[in-house]
């Protein structure tokens, strides 16, 4: 038996779904604030308290932006009994960490398309890096949407909105940090990711990600059911959009936009963009959802690899999980924790729009 929920449906309207977010994950949301505080404290002497009332700051944009979101999470703080500043502290983590964190050392992405596959499909996956100490990932869960004839499939940290998924009508949202040094004053990342979930195809999101204020510096995964792939550099000064023919792979360094500084990169985000676009070339024109998911396992290059593990070279960083989506058929299939050692589990739809 499972400790912690690691799947859960949640119906109705924005405020509604929150709702049942926060009382059924009410344990792990807690858990996790609890971590975030403890992991600030011990790393920089820092009272998280704070960062719930500096978060206020993104109120307007939010509401401006994303205003279902906004009742969402007020939904997921009456659920769990937690104060909203709190709610909010855990949905902007990500742009509290990026101050200080090893945005070169993350994720690793790929979207496969028409030629690229066995049977035409399009298929689209990450794997989720992070410090170990930051995130409990032992808490991380899917949460099933259900509004109405929408539906999504959301992997997070309990308490934050969205860090990557895929919805029924085939849009598939892929997330990783970038760094050109340069930050603002905009939409929070995971509220972003959020919203784009709640869209229908790769245009609305191309609109979305074109027409919103960006805090830091992201690069999010487009892709959808009809074979359309697309990789969105989105920096605070600028906007920078790559439309792939049949494959696009990224990591944490700067891809499309090369007259962008690159402010910090390292050999692993190199390492695994590589090994990554090796084996899409190696197997371009056979790859299915189940050669996907052996992408995500690699442990070449170690211990700079796509599926990391902790070693006395990178001591903090593991794959937290990893997920594939196969929007030609409406699923998803995660594996929490190294896929190398944990099952793919693979979840559906009630109705996927073909």
């Amino acid at each position: 038996m499972e400790m912690y929920r690691k799947y859960i449906v949640v119906e109705g309207d924005s405020f509604s779904r929150g709702l049942k977010i926060g009382k059924e994950l009410k344990v792990q949301i807690e858990l996790n604030y609890q971590n975030q505080e403890k992991f600030y404290l011990d790393k920089e002497g820092f009272n998280y308290g704070r960062w719930g009332e500096m978060a206020m700051r993104y109120l307007p944009h939010i509401e401006k932006y994303a205003p279902e979101v906004l009742e969402e999470l007020k939904g997921m703080a009456e659920g769990s009994g937690m104060d909203f500043k709190s709610i909010l502290a855990l949905t902007t983590a990500y742009e509290k960490s990026f101050a200080r964190d090893m945005v070169k050392e993350k994720c690793t992405s790929f979207q496969v398309a028409g030629e690229a596959t066995y049977a035409h499909k399009t298929i689209a996956g990450q794997t989720n890096e992070e410090c170990f100490t930051e995130w409990l990932y032992p808490l991380d869960v899917v949460i099933h949407h259900i509004d109405g004839e929408h539906e999504s499939l959301i992997y997070t940290h309990p308490g934050v909105p969205a860090y990557s998924g895929m919805n029924n009508h085939g849009l598939a949202v892929l997330w990783e940090y970038i760094d050109n040094g340069v930050v603002g004053d905009g939409v929070p990342t995971n509220v972003i990711i959020r919203r784009l979930l709640n869209l229908e195809t790769v245009d609305e999101a191309i609109e979305f990600l074109q027409s919103i204020p960006h805090d830091i510096p992201n690069e999010f995964g487009i892709a959808d059911k009809n074979g359309r792939i697309v990789s969105m550099e989105c920096f605070p000064n600028k906007v920078y959009i790559e439309e792939g023919d049949s494959y696009l792979v990224h990591t944490n360094h700067i891809v499309i936009a090369k007259e962008e500084p690159e402010y910090t990169c390292s050999t692993a985000t190199w390492d695994q963009y590589e090994v990554m676009e090796e084996q899409i070339r190696k197997n371009y024109g056979n790859i299915d959802v189940d050669m996907c998911k052996d992408f995500l396992k690699s442990h070449e290059r170690f211990p700079n690899c796509i599926c990391a593990h902790l070693c006395a070279e990178r001591p903090w960083n593991k794959t937290f999980a990893a997920m594939v989506y196969d929007l030609s058929a409406g699923e998803m299939h995660i594996a929490f924790d190294n896929p190398c050692e944990a099952e793919y589990k693979k979840i559906r739809f009630r109705k996927y729009f073909l």
